[in-house]
């Protein structure tokens, strides 16, 4: 084998290496996140409305957040919530998930309401970034609101009136017949 041909080969070979060092650990495994939700309804100023609790949970095995570490120092792993948006029978943000950091095996919270009684499917739709803000991915999660949240029935049992009949006082004698 020629010189010239060796280098070339050599060269490719630390191009290869140098070029798998630059990739993240896990290329192709990205972080595992849920979103779930729940609704609550809240009846107590009289207008009856639902309050919706939304969960992000980094799933990732926490063992893997060990072993990779990402390009900026932290967690490959680690996300970085850049939108939570709903969508379907309720829209809006959820703003107080925005800029949240989600390691692996933690979760966050957000809340949104109060959200009219209504129906349907409202699905959140939560943006994220992973290994610095070099990659992102995108998770969703729905609750469904079925219009159950009214007001409680009350029932007024009727009610029965005593009407007391006032007499005369007499004075009773005994009387004697003979």
């Amino acid at each position: 084998m020629k010189l010239s041909a060796r280098v070339g080969v050599a060269g490719a070979a630390a191009a290869m290496v140098l070029g798998l060092t630059a990739l993240p650990a896990s290329a192709g495994r990205p972080p595992v996140v849920t979103v779930t939700g729940e609704a609550t309804c809240n009846v107590a100023t009289g207008n009856p409305t639902w309050t919706l609790a939304w969960t992000v949970a980094n799933d990732t095995p926490v063992r893997e957040q060990i072993e990779l570490n990402g390009t900026a120092g932290g967690s490959f792993l680690d996300i970085d919530i850049t939108s939570a948006e709903q969508s379907g029978a309720f829209t809006g943000s959820v703003t107080d998930l925005v800029g949240e950091t989600v390691v692996p095996g933690d979760s966050v919270m957000g809340t949104d309401g109060p959200v009219p009684n209504t129906t349907g499917t409202v699905t959140l739709t939560v943006d994220y970034e992973f290994d610095g803000g070099e990659l992102s991915g995108e998770a969703m999660g729905s609750v469904e609101l079925d219009g159950s949240c009214v007001l409680p029935t009350t029932t007024v049992e009727p009610s029965t009136t005593t009407t007391a009949v006032a007499a005369d006082a007499v004075q009773a004698a005994p009387a004697f017949t003979g």
